[in-house]
């Protein structure tokens, strides 16, 4: 008797969660929890996306949801995106913001424990450091133990030097990246 009264509790459990995953890409049906389905379509698009390397861009997907079911779609994008990005065998730093260690002449570029790069600075006190171009290069200003300093523009991903200027030369914003770092 307790089993079938259980069997019976179950079953609408049961088929609603094979209606979920059967229509997982199918977008709300009548009836159905739109915000449970806007998720799943959201964690399905970012699993996807983060999986094969592309970037974090739930906007590609705008036309598969209701404007009612963004925010849900956009929440399980996220969830989506970092089970994507960090498949079995990957350590847990993949898909962390940049951080920036500064020591002795050169800038650490690290992704939660993982180092991705070393910046050598053109001298040896590092002052100031800011990531721009969404932490793709990262603008640091380094300094001797006196005279003028220099701001160095890097590319976070190898650590390359790609542009340099006298931080008294920084005028009126120009050169843009290094807008900020003047003297």
């Amino acid at each position: 008797m307790k089993i079938q009264l259980l069997s019976l509790l179950l079953l609408p459990l049961t088929l609603f969660l094979a209606a979920c995953e059967s229509d997982d890409l199918a977008g709300p049906s009548p009836g159905g929890n739109p915000s449970l389905i806007g998720y799943d379509l959201g964690v399905s698009k970012g699993r996807a996306d983060g999986g094969s390397g592309l970037s974090r861009t739930p906007d590609r997907y705008s036309s598969l949801y209701s404007e009612a079911d963004r925010r849900d779609f956009l929440r399980g994008y996220e969830d989506g995106y970092n089970q994507g990005i960090r498949p079995t065998g990957k350590p847990d730093s993949f898909g962390q913001p940049l951080v920036a260690s500064v020591g002795q002449g050169r800038v650490t570029i690290r992704e939660g424990s993982r180092t991705v790069s070393v910046c050598t600075t053109a001298l040896p006190n590092v002052e100031e450091t800011k990531f721009i171009s969404e932490q793709q290069q990262i603008v640091v200003k380094s300094r001797g133990n006196h005279g003028p300093a220099t701001v160095q523009l890097f590319d976070t991903a190898t650590g390359a030097a790609k542009a340099s200027v006298a931080a008294y030369n920084i005028r009126g914003g120009n050169p843009s990246w290094a807008a900020g770092m003047g003297e």
